[in-house]
Protein backbone atom coordinates (compact mmCIF):
# COMPACT_ATOMS: atom_id res chain seq x y z
CA UNK A 1 0.00 0.00 0.00
CA UNK A 2 1.31 3.34 -0.69
CA UNK A 3 1.86 5.55 2.04
CA UNK A 4 0.51 9.19 1.46
CA UNK A 5 2.14 10.59 4.65
CA UNK A 6 -1.25 11.58 6.93
CA UNK A 7 -1.50 9.40 9.88
CA UNK A 8 -3.68 6.77 10.13
CA UNK A 9 -5.82 7.69 12.73
CA UNK A 10 -6.79 11.16 10.90
CA UNK A 11 -7.66 8.71 7.83
CA UNK A 12 -10.65 6.99 9.38
CA UNK A 13 -11.90 10.43 10.98
CA UNK A 14 -14.63 12.61 9.11
CA UNK A 15 -13.16 15.77 8.34
CA UNK A 16 -15.68 18.77 9.85
CA UNK A 17 -15.81 22.35 8.73
CA UNK A 18 -16.90 25.33 10.49
CA UNK A 19 -20.06 26.68 9.20
CA UNK A 20 -21.08 29.80 7.23
CA UNK A 21 -22.32 31.60 10.08
CA UNK A 22 -19.16 30.87 12.60
CA UNK A 23 -16.66 32.05 9.95
CA UNK A 24 -18.75 35.28 9.34
CA UNK A 25 -18.25 35.75 12.91
CA UNK A 26 -14.80 35.34 13.03
CA UNK A 27 -13.67 37.34 9.90
CA UNK A 28 -16.08 39.93 11.55
CA UNK A 29 -14.43 39.63 14.88
CA UNK A 30 -10.53 40.09 13.27
CA UNK A 31 -11.70 43.11 11.39
CA UNK A 32 -12.93 44.63 14.64
CA UNK A 33 -9.90 43.69 15.86
CA UNK A 34 -7.90 45.24 13.17
CA UNK A 35 -10.01 48.90 13.16
CA UNK A 36 -9.20 48.86 16.91
CA UNK A 37 -5.57 48.29 16.54
CA UNK A 38 -5.55 51.09 13.64
CA UNK A 39 -7.69 53.38 15.34
CA UNK A 40 -5.22 52.90 18.56
CA UNK A 41 -2.25 53.82 16.45
CA UNK A 42 -4.05 56.85 14.60
CA UNK A 43 -5.31 58.12 18.22
CA UNK A 44 -1.51 58.20 19.23
CA UNK A 45 -0.19 59.96 16.10
CA UNK A 46 -2.90 62.70 15.99
CA UNK A 47 -2.24 65.24 18.82
CA UNK A 48 -5.65 66.15 20.82
CA UNK A 49 -5.79 69.13 22.93
CA UNK A 50 -6.67 67.54 26.50
CA UNK A 51 -9.92 68.75 28.46
CA UNK A 52 -10.24 69.61 31.95
CA UNK A 53 -7.82 71.86 33.63
CA UNK A 54 -6.88 75.66 33.49
CA UNK A 55 -7.20 77.65 30.53
CA UNK A 56 -4.17 77.73 28.42
CA UNK A 57 -3.01 81.29 28.08
CA UNK A 58 0.53 81.10 27.06
CA UNK A 59 1.83 81.61 23.71
CA UNK A 60 3.75 78.72 22.20
CA UNK A 61 7.22 79.48 21.81
CA UNK A 62 10.45 78.75 19.82
CA UNK A 63 12.99 75.98 20.86
CA UNK A 64 16.18 77.25 19.63
CA UNK A 65 17.87 74.19 20.16
CA UNK A 66 15.46 72.44 17.61
CA UNK A 67 15.31 75.29 15.30
CA UNK A 68 17.22 77.04 12.36
CA UNK A 69 19.46 80.03 14.53
CA UNK A 70 18.05 83.24 13.74
CA UNK A 71 19.85 86.79 13.45
CA UNK A 72 22.41 84.65 11.07
CA UNK A 73 24.49 86.84 8.81
CA UNK A 74 25.76 85.40 5.25
CA UNK A 75 22.72 83.54 4.87
CA UNK A 76 22.58 81.01 2.21
CA UNK A 77 20.30 78.50 2.95
CA UNK A 78 17.46 78.10 0.96
CA UNK A 79 14.66 76.98 3.92
CA UNK A 80 14.65 77.16 7.73
CA UNK A 81 12.88 75.34 10.11
CA UNK A 82 11.00 76.96 13.35
CA UNK A 83 10.26 74.19 16.38
CA UNK A 84 7.80 75.11 18.96
CA UNK A 85 7.16 73.76 22.51
CA UNK A 86 3.78 72.60 22.15
CA UNK A 87 1.94 70.84 18.98
CA UNK A 88 0.34 73.97 17.32
CA UNK A 89 -1.82 75.01 14.04
CA UNK A 90 -0.56 77.26 11.01
CA UNK A 91 -3.37 79.16 9.80
CA UNK A 92 -3.72 81.73 7.36
CA UNK A 93 0.11 81.24 6.22
CA UNK A 94 -0.77 83.16 2.84
CA UNK A 95 -2.09 86.78 3.93
CA UNK A 96 -0.56 86.19 7.91
CA UNK A 97 3.40 85.66 6.80
CA UNK A 98 5.13 88.79 5.40
CA UNK A 99 8.56 89.13 4.31
CA UNK A 100 10.12 92.29 3.62
CA UNK A 101 12.19 93.11 1.69
CA UNK A 102 9.24 91.35 -0.17
CA UNK A 103 10.18 87.34 -2.06
CA UNK A 104 9.56 87.87 -6.11
CA UNK A 105 8.33 83.97 -5.35
CA UNK A 106 5.69 82.83 -3.05
CA UNK A 107 7.31 80.73 -0.37
CA UNK A 108 6.21 77.18 0.96
CA UNK A 109 5.44 77.21 4.35
CA UNK A 110 4.30 73.76 6.03
CA UNK A 111 3.86 72.44 9.07
CA UNK A 112 4.68 68.79 10.38
CA UNK A 113 4.36 67.79 14.26
CA UNK A 114 5.64 71.09 15.92
CA UNK A 115 7.45 72.66 13.33
CA UNK A 116 6.77 74.63 10.85
CA UNK A 117 9.06 75.10 7.58
CA UNK A 118 9.82 77.88 5.82
CA UNK A 119 11.19 76.80 1.97
CA UNK A 120 12.38 79.83 -0.82
CA UNK A 121 10.95 79.04 -4.51
CA UNK A 122 14.25 77.43 -6.16
CA UNK A 123 14.20 80.85 -8.22
CA UNK A 124 14.19 82.86 -5.92
CA UNK A 125 17.25 84.88 -5.51
CA UNK A 126 18.15 87.02 -2.21
CA UNK A 127 19.30 90.60 -2.44
CA UNK A 128 22.72 90.89 -1.50
CA UNK A 129 23.91 92.65 1.89
CA UNK A 130 20.24 92.90 2.99
CA UNK A 131 18.52 92.02 5.96
CA UNK A 132 15.22 90.04 5.73
CA UNK A 133 13.02 89.58 8.30
CA UNK A 134 9.84 86.89 7.82
CA UNK A 135 7.09 87.87 10.16
CA UNK A 136 4.75 85.70 11.35
CA UNK A 137 1.77 87.71 12.18
CA UNK A 138 -0.95 85.17 14.04
CA UNK A 139 -0.49 82.36 11.86
CA UNK A 140 0.76 79.96 14.76
CA UNK A 141 -1.20 79.24 17.50
CA UNK A 142 -1.13 76.64 20.04
CA UNK A 143 -3.49 73.39 19.38
CA UNK A 144 -5.61 73.94 22.72
CA UNK A 145 -6.71 77.51 23.04
CA UNK A 146 -5.57 79.02 19.47
CA UNK A 147 -2.66 81.44 21.38
CA UNK A 148 -1.18 82.84 18.83
CA UNK A 149 2.83 82.88 19.08
CA UNK A 150 3.82 86.61 20.12
CA UNK A 151 6.76 88.88 17.72
CA UNK A 152 7.22 85.56 15.62
CA UNK A 153 9.82 86.76 13.16
CA UNK A 154 13.19 84.92 12.14
CA UNK A 155 15.93 87.57 10.39
CA UNK A 156 18.75 86.99 8.90
CA UNK A 157 21.54 88.87 6.39
CA UNK A 158 22.66 88.06 3.32
CA UNK A 159 26.02 90.49 3.80
CA UNK A 160 27.56 91.06 7.39
CA UNK A 161 25.42 93.11 9.34
CA UNK A 162 21.68 92.59 10.53
CA UNK A 163 20.18 95.79 10.18
CA UNK A 164 18.63 97.48 13.00
CA UNK A 165 16.82 100.71 12.92
CA UNK A 166 13.43 101.05 12.55
CA UNK A 167 9.76 102.91 11.73
CA UNK A 168 6.66 103.04 13.38
CA UNK A 169 3.71 104.93 13.20
CA UNK A 170 -0.10 105.18 12.79
CA UNK A 171 -2.63 105.23 9.79
CA UNK A 172 -5.91 106.55 10.53
CA UNK A 173 -8.78 107.01 8.04
CA UNK A 174 -8.67 110.80 6.75
CA UNK A 175 -12.15 111.66 7.20
CA UNK A 176 -12.70 110.00 10.44
CA UNK A 177 -9.61 109.77 12.32
CA UNK A 178 -9.95 106.14 13.30
CA UNK A 179 -7.30 103.93 13.39
CA UNK A 180 -7.14 101.89 10.41
CA UNK A 181 -6.53 97.73 10.12
CA UNK A 182 -4.36 95.85 7.81
CA UNK A 183 -3.07 98.61 5.83
CA UNK A 184 0.42 97.78 4.16
CA UNK A 185 3.33 100.45 5.15
CA UNK A 186 5.76 100.44 2.51
CA UNK A 187 9.27 101.93 1.94
CA UNK A 188 10.58 102.21 -1.60
CA UNK A 189 14.60 103.82 -1.88
CA UNK A 190 13.62 105.11 -5.17
CA UNK A 191 11.36 108.06 -5.12
CA UNK A 192 9.48 108.29 -8.87
CA UNK A 193 5.57 108.48 -7.84
CA UNK A 194 4.86 105.72 -10.39
CA UNK A 195 6.76 103.61 -8.20
CA UNK A 196 4.26 102.57 -6.10
CA UNK A 197 2.07 101.19 -9.24
CA UNK A 198 4.82 99.37 -10.92
CA UNK A 199 7.17 97.84 -8.02
CA UNK A 200 7.26 95.74 -4.96
CA UNK A 201 8.42 98.02 -1.50
CA UNK A 202 12.28 97.46 -0.23
CA UNK A 203 10.88 97.36 3.13
CA UNK A 204 6.60 96.65 3.91
CA UNK A 205 4.50 96.13 7.55
CA UNK A 206 1.18 95.90 8.33
CA UNK A 207 -0.86 98.44 10.98
CA UNK A 208 -2.73 96.14 13.53
CA UNK A 209 -5.97 96.71 15.28
CA UNK A 210 -4.84 100.19 16.72
CA UNK A 211 -3.69 101.22 13.55
CA UNK A 212 -0.12 100.67 14.68
CA UNK A 213 2.67 99.41 12.08
CA UNK A 214 6.59 98.53 13.14
CA UNK A 215 9.11 97.68 9.98
CA UNK A 216 11.85 96.58 12.15
CA UNK A 217 15.34 95.93 10.77
CA UNK A 218 15.58 98.67 8.74
CA UNK A 219 19.16 100.01 7.30
CA UNK A 220 20.03 103.69 7.60
CA UNK A 221 18.92 106.17 4.99
CA UNK A 222 16.52 108.09 2.66
CA UNK A 223 12.92 106.40 2.25
CA UNK A 224 9.73 107.33 0.07
CA UNK A 225 6.91 105.82 2.33
CA UNK A 226 3.64 104.87 0.70
CA UNK A 227 0.50 103.29 2.89
CA UNK A 228 -1.64 101.30 0.58
CA UNK A 229 -5.09 98.95 1.33
CA UNK A 230 -3.19 96.71 -0.80
CA UNK A 231 -6.99 94.68 -1.09
CA UNK A 232 -5.57 91.74 -3.68
CA UNK A 233 -1.84 91.63 -1.54
CA UNK A 234 0.48 92.37 -4.65
CA UNK A 235 1.87 94.86 -2.78
CA UNK A 236 1.67 97.56 -5.27
CA UNK A 237 -1.51 100.67 -5.61
CA UNK A 238 -3.85 99.78 -8.05
CA UNK A 239 -5.27 102.94 -7.78
CA UNK A 240 -8.65 104.45 -7.41
CA UNK A 241 -9.53 100.85 -6.08
CA UNK A 242 -7.66 101.16 -2.89
CA UNK A 243 -7.14 104.07 -0.32
CA UNK A 244 -4.55 105.63 -0.54
CA UNK A 245 -1.92 107.78 1.67
CA UNK A 246 1.97 108.90 2.28
CA UNK A 247 3.64 111.84 4.77
CA UNK A 248 4.49 114.95 3.26
CA UNK A 249 8.04 113.80 2.61
CA UNK A 250 10.50 111.15 2.07
CA UNK A 251 12.13 110.05 5.39
CA UNK A 252 15.52 109.66 6.48
CA UNK A 253 16.24 106.33 8.36
CA UNK A 254 18.65 107.16 11.60
CA UNK A 255 19.26 106.48 15.15
CA UNK A 256 16.62 109.30 15.68
CA UNK A 257 14.18 108.53 14.30
CA UNK A 258 11.39 106.44 16.14
CA UNK A 259 8.24 107.22 15.05
CA UNK A 260 6.55 109.09 11.79
CA UNK A 261 4.02 111.54 11.40
CA UNK A 262 0.15 109.61 11.32
CA UNK A 263 -0.37 109.11 7.54
CA UNK A 264 -4.41 109.25 6.60
CA UNK A 265 -5.52 106.66 3.94
CA UNK A 266 -8.26 108.05 1.72
CA UNK A 267 -10.49 106.73 -1.40
CA UNK A 268 -8.98 108.66 -4.43
CA UNK A 269 -11.59 110.59 -6.04
CA UNK A 270 -12.23 108.37 -9.35
CA UNK A 271 -12.44 110.32 -12.46
CA UNK A 272 -16.58 112.08 -13.62
CA UNK A 273 -17.80 108.91 -15.48
CA UNK A 274 -21.44 108.51 -16.93
CA UNK A 275 -22.74 105.52 -15.53
CA UNK A 276 -26.42 105.15 -15.62
CA UNK A 277 -29.36 106.95 -17.63
CA UNK A 278 -32.86 107.22 -16.74
CA UNK A 279 -34.55 108.91 -19.55
CA UNK A 280 -37.74 106.80 -19.88
CA UNK A 281 -40.26 108.69 -18.61
CA UNK A 282 -41.74 112.26 -20.63
CA UNK A 283 -40.13 115.56 -18.58
CA UNK A 284 -37.42 113.72 -16.56
CA UNK A 285 -34.18 112.36 -16.97
CA UNK A 286 -31.78 111.14 -14.04
CA UNK A 287 -27.64 110.59 -14.84
CA UNK A 288 -26.07 108.76 -12.44
CA UNK A 289 -22.05 109.19 -12.42
CA UNK A 290 -19.53 107.74 -10.56
CA UNK A 291 -19.13 111.03 -8.15
CA UNK A 292 -20.85 114.44 -7.40
CA UNK A 293 -21.76 115.87 -11.05
CA UNK A 294 -21.45 119.12 -9.19
CA UNK A 295 -19.23 120.57 -12.29
CA UNK A 296 -20.97 118.80 -15.28
CA UNK A 297 -22.25 121.61 -17.66
CA UNK A 298 -25.84 121.08 -19.00
CA UNK A 299 -26.19 122.48 -22.96
CA UNK A 300 -29.55 121.98 -24.88
CA UNK A 301 -30.21 122.98 -28.51
CA UNK A 302 -33.93 122.74 -28.84
CA UNK A 303 -36.21 125.88 -29.41
CA UNK A 304 -38.94 125.98 -26.94
CA UNK A 305 -37.12 124.06 -24.30
CA UNK A 306 -37.74 124.34 -20.64
CA UNK A 307 -35.46 122.68 -18.18
CA UNK A 308 -34.22 122.76 -15.00
CA UNK A 309 -31.78 120.91 -13.32
CA UNK A 310 -30.08 120.08 -9.67
CA UNK A 311 -27.66 117.44 -8.45
CA UNK A 312 -28.76 114.83 -5.69
CA UNK A 313 -25.80 112.91 -4.30
CA UNK A 314 -24.25 111.43 -7.46
CA UNK A 315 -26.86 112.01 -9.70
CA UNK A 316 -27.53 115.18 -12.00
CA UNK A 317 -31.53 115.32 -11.81
CA UNK A 318 -33.17 117.20 -15.54
CA UNK A 319 -36.72 118.67 -15.40
CA UNK A 320 -37.90 119.02 -19.27
CA UNK A 321 -40.92 120.14 -21.49
CA UNK A 322 -41.89 121.21 -24.43
CA UNK A 323 -45.04 122.01 -26.13
CA UNK A 324 -44.54 119.46 -28.70
CA UNK A 325 -43.02 115.52 -28.19
CA UNK A 326 -39.67 115.20 -30.28
CA UNK A 327 -36.74 113.35 -30.41
CA UNK A 328 -33.77 115.79 -29.01
CA UNK A 329 -30.25 115.58 -27.73
CA UNK A 330 -28.57 116.51 -24.48
CA UNK A 331 -25.15 117.17 -23.73
CA UNK A 332 -23.74 116.75 -19.82
CA UNK A 333 -19.92 117.24 -20.12
CA UNK A 334 -18.61 115.06 -22.68
CA UNK A 335 -21.60 112.72 -23.09
CA UNK A 336 -24.86 112.86 -25.42
CA UNK A 337 -27.95 111.62 -24.50
CA UNK A 338 -30.23 110.68 -27.02
CA UNK A 339 -33.99 110.99 -26.25
CA UNK A 340 -37.05 109.72 -28.17
CA UNK A 341 -40.67 111.64 -28.46
CA UNK A 342 -42.29 110.75 -25.65
CA UNK A 343 -45.70 111.49 -24.91
CA UNK A 344 -46.25 114.96 -23.27
CA UNK A 345 -50.08 114.64 -23.21
CA UNK A 346 -49.87 111.24 -22.10
CA UNK A 347 -47.47 112.13 -18.71
CA UNK A 348 -49.82 115.47 -18.41
CA UNK A 349 -53.04 113.01 -17.89
CA UNK A 350 -51.26 111.31 -14.39
CA UNK A 351 -48.94 113.79 -13.78
CA UNK A 352 -49.92 115.29 -9.49
CA UNK A 353 -48.06 117.60 -7.24
CA UNK A 354 -47.81 116.06 -3.93
CA UNK A 355 -45.25 115.93 -0.92
CA UNK A 356 -41.93 113.82 -1.54
CA UNK A 357 -41.96 112.02 1.25
CA UNK A 358 -45.66 110.48 0.64
CA UNK A 359 -47.10 108.53 -2.16
CA UNK A 360 -49.85 109.98 -4.45
CA UNK A 361 -53.35 108.74 -4.06
CA UNK A 362 -53.82 108.43 -7.33
CA UNK A 363 -54.44 105.46 -10.08
CA UNK A 364 -51.75 106.68 -11.96
CA UNK A 365 -48.74 106.09 -9.57
CA UNK A 366 -46.33 108.35 -7.29
CA UNK A 367 -43.73 110.43 -8.91
CA UNK A 368 -41.04 109.86 -6.21
CA UNK A 369 -37.75 112.03 -5.50
CA UNK A 370 -36.16 111.09 -8.47
CA UNK A 371 -39.38 111.39 -10.96
CA UNK A 372 -39.40 107.55 -11.49
CA UNK A 373 -42.81 106.35 -11.15
CA UNK A 374 -43.17 103.72 -8.17
CA UNK A 375 -45.74 101.34 -7.36
CA UNK A 376 -49.94 102.98 -7.58
CA UNK A 377 -51.31 103.57 -4.09
CA UNK A 378 -55.11 103.71 -3.82
CA UNK A 379 -57.05 106.83 -4.14
CA UNK A 380 -58.36 108.32 -1.41
CA UNK A 381 -57.30 111.11 1.38
CA UNK A 382 -54.22 110.57 3.32
CA UNK A 383 -54.09 111.60 7.44
CA UNK A 384 -51.79 114.95 7.32
CA UNK A 385 -48.12 113.80 8.72
CA UNK A 386 -47.04 115.58 11.57
CA UNK A 387 -43.29 116.84 11.15
CA UNK A 388 -41.22 118.40 14.66
CA UNK A 389 -39.86 122.41 13.43
CA UNK A 390 -37.01 123.71 15.10
CA UNK A 391 -38.17 127.09 16.73
CA UNK A 392 -35.43 129.24 15.29
CA UNK A 393 -35.33 128.22 11.53
CA UNK A 394 -38.30 127.90 8.72
CA UNK A 395 -40.25 124.78 8.09
CA UNK A 396 -38.72 123.08 4.70
CA UNK A 397 -41.78 121.02 2.88
CA UNK A 398 -40.35 118.68 0.12
CA UNK A 399 -41.98 118.09 -3.36
CA UNK A 400 -41.77 115.43 -5.79
CA UNK A 401 -41.73 117.65 -8.60
CA UNK A 402 -39.84 121.40 -8.91
CA UNK A 403 -42.56 124.18 -7.75
CA UNK A 404 -42.97 127.45 -9.98
CA UNK A 405 -45.78 129.29 -8.36
CA UNK A 406 -47.39 129.88 -4.71
CA UNK A 407 -51.18 131.00 -4.34
CA UNK A 408 -51.39 132.44 -0.99
CA UNK A 409 -54.93 132.79 -1.11
CA UNK A 410 -55.52 129.06 -1.25
CA UNK A 411 -52.82 128.44 1.70
CA UNK A 412 -53.86 128.21 4.86
CA UNK A 413 -52.12 128.35 8.45
CA UNK A 414 -54.33 127.07 11.49
CA UNK A 415 -52.06 127.68 14.89
CA UNK A 416 -53.93 125.52 17.74
CA UNK A 417 -56.91 125.43 15.25
CA UNK A 418 -57.15 129.11 15.28
CA UNK A 419 -56.72 130.41 12.10
CA UNK A 420 -53.82 133.22 11.04
CA UNK A 421 -52.36 135.13 8.32
CA UNK A 422 -48.80 135.77 10.02
CA UNK A 423 -46.89 133.22 7.91
CA UNK A 424 -44.95 133.18 4.67
CA UNK A 425 -44.66 130.67 2.47
CA UNK A 426 -42.00 130.97 -0.31
CA UNK A 427 -40.38 128.47 -2.58
CA UNK A 428 -36.54 127.80 -2.04
CA UNK A 429 -34.19 129.87 -4.65
CA UNK A 430 -31.76 126.66 -5.08
CA UNK A 431 -34.14 123.78 -4.75
CA UNK A 432 -37.18 124.55 -6.34
CA UNK A 433 -38.73 121.67 -4.87
CA UNK A 434 -38.45 122.76 -1.83
CA UNK A 435 -41.17 125.06 0.05
CA UNK A 436 -40.21 126.94 3.47
CA UNK A 437 -42.67 128.25 6.10
CA UNK A 438 -41.78 131.15 7.78
CA UNK A 439 -43.74 132.16 10.92
CA UNK A 440 -42.98 132.70 14.68
CA UNK A 441 -43.17 130.19 16.07
CA UNK A 442 -44.96 129.00 19.75
CA UNK A 443 -44.26 126.94 22.05
CA UNK A 444 -46.02 123.62 22.23
CA UNK A 445 -48.32 124.95 19.32
CA UNK A 446 -49.75 123.09 16.54
CA UNK A 447 -49.42 124.16 12.93
CA UNK A 448 -51.66 123.12 10.43
CA UNK A 449 -51.18 124.15 6.67
CA UNK A 450 -53.62 123.78 4.10
CA UNK A 451 -52.20 123.58 0.62
CA UNK A 452 -55.91 123.93 -1.48
CA UNK A 453 -56.44 122.47 -4.64
CA UNK A 454 -54.51 124.97 -7.20
CA UNK A 455 -52.42 126.23 -4.52
CA UNK A 456 -49.31 125.16 -5.99
CA UNK A 457 -48.13 125.15 -9.91
CA UNK A 458 -45.59 123.24 -11.05
CA UNK A 459 -42.60 123.15 -13.56
CA UNK A 460 -45.09 121.54 -15.95
CA UNK A 461 -48.19 123.71 -15.35
CA UNK A 462 -50.01 121.04 -13.06
CA UNK A 463 -51.56 122.35 -10.13
CA UNK A 464 -52.46 119.66 -7.22
CA UNK A 465 -55.40 118.38 -7.87
CA UNK A 466 -56.03 117.23 -4.27
CA UNK A 467 -56.05 119.21 -0.66
CA UNK A 468 -52.50 118.63 0.92
CA UNK A 469 -52.23 119.38 4.64
CA UNK A 470 -49.19 118.99 7.10
CA UNK A 471 -48.82 119.48 10.54
CA UNK A 472 -46.36 121.12 12.42
CA UNK A 473 -45.52 120.40 16.31
CA UNK A 474 -43.58 123.30 18.37
CA UNK A 475 -41.95 121.53 21.27
CA UNK A 476 -42.05 123.05 24.71
CA UNK A 477 -38.87 125.39 25.93
CA UNK A 478 -38.41 123.15 28.42
CA UNK A 479 -37.79 120.35 26.17
CA UNK A 480 -34.78 121.86 24.37
CA UNK A 481 -31.58 122.63 25.14
CA UNK A 482 -29.02 125.05 23.75
CA UNK A 483 -25.27 125.05 22.57
CA UNK A 484 -22.85 127.76 22.78
CA UNK A 485 -19.73 126.10 20.29
CA UNK A 486 -16.10 127.59 20.49
CA UNK A 487 -14.16 126.68 18.15
CA UNK A 488 -10.24 127.86 18.64
CA UNK A 489 -7.11 127.29 17.12
CA UNK A 490 -8.27 128.37 13.15
CA UNK A 491 -5.96 130.04 10.86
CA UNK A 492 -7.26 133.42 10.28
CA UNK A 493 -8.50 133.86 6.65
CA UNK A 494 -8.69 130.34 5.81
CA UNK A 495 -12.37 128.85 4.79
CA UNK A 496 -13.97 126.08 6.82
CA UNK A 497 -17.44 124.08 7.14
CA UNK A 498 -18.82 123.51 10.61
CA UNK A 499 -21.26 121.00 10.52
CA UNK A 500 -23.85 119.83 13.46
CA UNK A 501 -24.67 116.03 12.67
CA UNK A 502 -28.08 114.65 14.64
CA UNK A 503 -26.45 111.06 16.39
CA UNK A 504 -23.57 111.75 14.32
CA UNK A 505 -25.54 110.77 10.72
CA UNK A 506 -28.38 113.41 10.40
CA UNK A 507 -26.70 117.11 8.84
CA UNK A 508 -28.89 119.23 11.35
CA UNK A 509 -27.01 122.42 10.31
CA UNK A 510 -23.69 123.55 8.32
CA UNK A 511 -22.19 126.70 7.61
CA UNK A 512 -19.22 127.43 5.43
CA UNK A 513 -17.36 130.36 6.83
CA UNK A 514 -13.79 132.57 6.64
CA UNK A 515 -12.18 132.64 10.07
CA UNK A 516 -11.73 136.46 11.10
CA UNK A 517 -9.72 135.40 13.35
CA UNK A 518 -8.19 132.82 15.83
CA UNK A 519 -11.44 131.59 17.54
CA UNK A 520 -14.70 131.89 16.45
CA UNK A 521 -18.11 131.63 18.66
CA UNK A 522 -21.42 129.62 17.14
CA UNK A 523 -24.68 129.31 19.26
CA UNK A 524 -27.48 126.71 18.30
CA UNK A 525 -31.08 127.62 20.05
CA UNK A 526 -33.51 125.32 20.93
CA UNK A 527 -32.44 122.08 20.13
CA UNK A 528 -34.14 118.94 21.09
CA UNK A 529 -32.17 117.00 23.75
CA UNK A 530 -30.03 114.69 21.77
CA UNK A 531 -26.41 113.59 21.28
CA UNK A 532 -24.95 115.33 18.07
CA UNK A 533 -21.94 115.39 16.54
CA UNK A 534 -19.52 118.72 15.39
CA UNK A 535 -17.44 118.99 12.46
CA UNK A 536 -15.22 120.99 11.42
CA UNK A 537 -13.58 121.15 7.79
CA UNK A 538 -10.24 123.24 6.92
CA UNK A 539 -11.83 123.64 3.27
CA UNK A 540 -8.19 124.77 1.77
CA UNK A 541 -10.25 124.82 -1.81
CA UNK A 542 -13.36 126.89 -0.38
CA UNK A 543 -15.55 124.69 -2.64
CA UNK A 544 -18.11 124.52 1.01
CA UNK A 545 -16.84 120.72 1.40
CA UNK A 546 -14.88 118.16 2.05
CA UNK A 547 -12.09 116.56 -0.93
CA UNK A 548 -9.59 114.01 -0.65
CA UNK A 549 -5.99 113.90 -1.32
CA UNK A 550 -4.04 113.30 -4.37
CA UNK A 551 -0.95 111.14 -4.40
CA UNK A 552 0.27 112.43 -7.68
CA UNK A 553 -0.28 116.03 -6.92
CA UNK A 554 1.27 115.54 -3.85
CA UNK A 555 -2.20 117.31 -1.99
CA UNK A 556 -3.11 115.65 1.24
CA UNK A 557 -6.68 115.34 2.22
CA UNK A 558 -8.11 118.22 3.85
CA UNK A 559 -7.92 117.77 7.63
CA UNK A 560 -11.36 117.20 10.06
CA UNK A 561 -12.43 118.11 13.54
CA UNK A 562 -14.90 115.80 14.87
CA UNK A 563 -16.10 114.88 18.65
CA UNK A 564 -18.98 113.40 19.47
CA UNK A 565 -21.20 115.33 22.39
CA UNK A 566 -22.74 114.25 25.27
CA UNK A 567 -26.34 114.33 24.61
CA UNK A 568 -27.91 117.62 24.84
CA UNK A 569 -30.11 118.27 28.67
CA UNK A 570 -33.92 119.70 28.30
CA UNK A 571 -33.72 123.31 29.22
CA UNK A 572 -30.09 123.19 29.67
CA UNK A 573 -27.57 125.56 28.01
CA UNK A 574 -24.10 123.31 27.47
CA UNK A 575 -20.62 125.33 26.57
CA UNK A 576 -18.27 123.54 24.42
CA UNK A 577 -14.91 124.17 23.10
CA UNK A 578 -13.69 123.04 19.76
CA UNK A 579 -9.84 123.45 19.80
CA UNK A 580 -9.36 122.59 15.99
CA UNK A 581 -5.15 120.94 17.01
CA UNK A 582 -6.55 119.25 19.83
CA UNK A 583 -9.58 118.07 19.76
CA UNK A 584 -12.98 119.18 21.72
CA UNK A 585 -12.74 119.72 25.59
CA UNK A 586 -15.21 120.86 27.66
CA UNK A 587 -14.91 123.93 28.87
CA UNK A 588 -13.55 123.86 32.28
CA UNK A 589 -11.79 120.12 31.98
Amino acid sequence: MQKTGIPERTKSRRIRFPSCALLLRQLNMKKLFFALVVFGLVACARPIAPEGGPKDNIPPKVVPEKSTPNLRTRFTERSFNLTFDEWVTLQDAGTQVLVSPPLAKRPEITLKGRTVTFKFDPDEVLRPNTTYTINFGTAVKDLHEGNAAKDLRFVFSTGDVIDSLSVTGIIVEAFSGEPQENISVQLYDTFDDSIAIKERPYYVARSDKSGQYAIPNVRAGRFKVIAIEDADQNMKWDGINERIGFPDSLIQVNDSLSTIAAIRVFKPVPPLRLLSKNIGRYGFISLGYTRPPDTVPVHVDLPNLRWYHETEQDSLLIWYDRPDSVAWELIAGTDTVALRALSRTAFLATNTVNFADERQATPGGQTNRRGASSTPTPAGPQPPRTVNVRPTEPAEISFNTPLMQVDSARCLLAVDSVESNLFELTIDSTRQRVLQLAIDWRSEAKYTLTLLPGALTDFYGTSNADTLRRIFAVPAEKQLGSLSLSVENLTAETAYVLKLLRGGTTLESEQAFVADSTTMRFSFEKMDPVAFTVQVIEDQNGNGQWDPGDYFKHRQPERVFTQKLDALRANWEVEVTLNVAAGIRRRGE
